[in-house]
Formats: C-alpha cells, structure tokens, sequence
C-alpha cells in the first residue's frame, strides 16, 4: 500500500455525489479510499457504499470501512480501519474473510504500533500530523515518532492529520508509505493540486 488515502468522511464529502467524487479522485491518481460515517447508516448510504465498492473493484482500487466490521464483512469491501484500543484485532480478523486489510490508528505511541504490527496489522497510522477540524482533541505527531517508525515496523506506515495543499510537499519528504487526506481532498481543484504535487 503507497500513495495518497482518501478519507472520505461524510462531515467533509457530499456522500449524494460520493461516487462521482471517488471516480474523479481515481482519475487523479488515487486508488486509496476509507468511508468514515460517525452517524446512523442509513439505506441511502449503504446503496452508495455498494456503487463505490462496484467502482473500485473495477478500477482495482482498495476501499475500507471505518470501524464497522459488521458492514465492511457484509458488503465484501476489502477491509477496515480501526483504532487502537476499538476492537482486538485477532478478533477482527476472525470476523472478516482471510486476507482482508485491517489498519490501526495508533496516534502517537510508537508501542501500540509495535503491538499493532505484531497482532496482524496490514498498516498502521499516525496523527495527528497537523492541526486538524475532521477529528477532535487528536494527539500531536511528534517527528521523532515517525522515525522510530521506520526503524521498528516492516508494514506500511500511514500520516494522518490536517494535510493539504500548503503542506504536501513537507509532508512527503517525512517518506511514509500512505498520506491519509479528508479535507484537503473535499475541493476538487484542491484534490488535483494535490495529487499533482504527489505525483510529480
């Protein structure tokens, strides 16, 4: 897993046009996508769920739940994202198909990445990077984290937090396999910026 991960959260994204928005990030390069939705699932949301999964698997692109196993197992997406203490992670992976993705928040302890990498993890993430409105009272990154990171861990590792067009390029140079984006990914003349950038 490398490149720029969307984070589509149903706070920053219109999710009545989400299929039109994740085609035209595919387009633009990105072939990373976690649907994030905090409140209830509706019908709607779900049938929308299904079209992007649909799409993504035409275009070979990987596409995870937040935290809800139940609906990441029922509609075969090809895996999920959890936090650090949410789930065990033997358990989910007992409760989905062999060889789904599970990936770990894990803030800004380098030992529950350790754990994480250890318990089965496919990736884990860091973050809060920068400051951020997606997510409240995260836990700054510290730099030395990441580094210690690189030394300790073998999976992926995935940045998270308050990057966008101002802060690609420092964010880059940090050299972690995912860049994980919400916001910054909500503008389309925003997202291309950025995928330009990262592409370049």
């Amino acid at each position: 897993m490398k490149g720029i991960y969307a984070i589509l959260d149903e706070n920053n994204f219109d999710y009545e046009c989400l299929y039109q928005i994740v085609d035209n990030m595919i387009e633009n390069k990105i072939n990373i996508f976690q649907i994030r939705i905090k409140s209830n699932i509706t019908k709607n949301k779900l049938n929308t769920i299904s079209k992007i999964k649909i799409l993504c698997k035409k275009k070979k692109c990987i596409l995870l739940m937040n935290d809800n196993i139940s609906i990441a197992k029922s509609l075969d997406l090809d895996g999920v994202h959890i936090g650090s203490t949410d789930t065990n992670i033997a358990d989910v992976k007992s409760m989905l198909a062999y060889g789904k993705i599970i990936g770990v928040s894990c803030y800004n302890n380098i030992n529950l990445a350790v754990d994480a990498e250890k318990n089965g993890a496919s990736y884990i993430s860091f973050g809060s990077l920068y400051k951020t409105f997606t997510k409240q009272n995260a836990t700054k990154l510290e730099i030395s984290t990441i580094s210690a990171a690189k030394e300790l861990l073998t999976i992926p590792i995935c940045l998270i937090g308050g990057v966008n067009k101002h802060n690609i390029n420092n964010t880059i140079k940090l050299n972690c396999d995912l860049i994980a984006i919400s916001k910054g990914l909500s503008s389309k003349d925003e997202m291309v910026k950025i995928t330009t950038i990262y592409n370049d």
